[in-house]
């Protein structure tokens, strides 16, 4: 039975579906407050280099015993590359964002990613989007614009200025845009047929994958390209090229190694693979809705690792948002 239509005809294995997308939501909820946090430890190309450096040190013999099953075709090194700088290299969006905005603001510009998959899902892969599921999308979009203007609604209650928040949010939302484009470019990659996408990368003289690549081999190989092109960016931060930093590797916090192994560990290994299990078995448009829940979790984890505390205007975001996924996931299940 061809995977794309396990999800249709086997309601238990979509329910592993889902549970796999919740985690890894969950986790990367959780993951804007940790990065926030743990950059008062580790300036953020040396986070982000330490971080891959850890994921590619524990998943190296899976990566080999993966690479052996399923050779990877020298006319496909190219797109590797390019998946591995949209979907790690590009995480320096965040990192550098993080230092300018809030963990909230952050998450809740990064649920635009969510609105964008949705929409690029049904554009190139024909995902069918009903009424009901626009509408729940609708109702989570509006609870994010009324987030989004929070600052001018409520006042800008931050310790960042108002330039620095923009900064931010800009960097947050390029992010968004990026991801968007590695997960409709992995699902290709997976074996997803596009005619629209295959003319896209030809018009740019990209040639599709010669063939189907597991998520496995996907995210194990762009854990690399994040690693190797982090380490001049990282060699530059540490030679105070940009700046004078003061960071030394040897007396790292006890907190900073804690975020430190929670990003490589939960954010990068368990949350990615959850990711990549659920989006090769099913729907772009399934693997979007649950990036809506992202505000809703990182809510505890901002308060308790960064004090920050939502007010009225957000807590109302919040519920338009959790309230549009439930309708647009109900109505998701219903059009199976």
């Amino acid at each position: 039975m061809p995977k794309r239509l396990l999800s249709k005809t086997i309601p238990g294995s979509f329910m592993k579906v889902q549970a796999a997308f919740l985690g890894a939501n969950l986790i990367w909820g959780a993951a804007s407050a940790v990065i926030k946090y743990t950059l008062e430890y580790i300036p953020p190309f040396t986070f982000l280099f330490l971080r891959f450096l850890i994921v590619c040190v524990i998943v190296l013999p899976i990566t080999a015993y993966q690479l052996k099953k399923e050779p990877v075709h020298k006319n496909d090194y190219l797109n590797f590359f390019l998946l591995g700088l949209f979907s790690q290299t590009t995480l320096i969006l965040p990192f550098v964002a993080l230092k300018f905005t809030s963990a909230l603001d952050y998450t809740i510009i990064g649920v635009m990613a969510s609105v964008l998959t949705v929409y690029a899902g049904h554009y190139f892969y024909k995902d069918r989007i009903n009424k009901g599921i626009k509408a729940g999308l609708v109702l989570a979009s509006l609870g994010t614009i009324l987030i989004v203007l929070e600052p001018v609604l409520w006042g800008n209650g931050s310790t960042n200025t108002v330039p620095e928040r923009i900064l931010g949010n800009v960097l947050g939302l390029f992010y968004a845009i990026t991801w968007v484009i590695y997960v409709i470019w992995a699902k290709f990659s997976m074996g997803e047929r596009s005619g629209l996408l295959k003319k896209s990368l030809n018009f740019i003289n990209i040639q599709p994958m010669t063939g189907k690549y597991s998520a496995a081999t996907v995210v194990l190989l762009s854990f690399y390209v994040g690693l190797f092109t982090l380490i001049p960016l990282a060699v530059f931060e540490n030679l105070n090229v940009a700046g004078n930093i003061t960071f030394n590797l040897l007396t790292i916090d006890i907190k900073g190694v804690a975020g430190l192994f929670y990003m490589a560990i939960f954010s990068s290994i368990v949350a990615y693979w959850l990711n990549h299990w659920g989006l090769e078995k099913a729907k772009v448009s399934d693997f979007a809705i649950f990036g809506y829940l992202a505000p809703v979790f990182t809510l505890p984890f901002a308060y308790l690792l960064l004090g920050e505390l939502p007010n009225t205007l957000m807590l109302i975001g919040t519920a338009l948002i959790a309230a549009g996924v439930v309708i647009a996931e109900k109505n998701n299940r219903l059009g199976r």
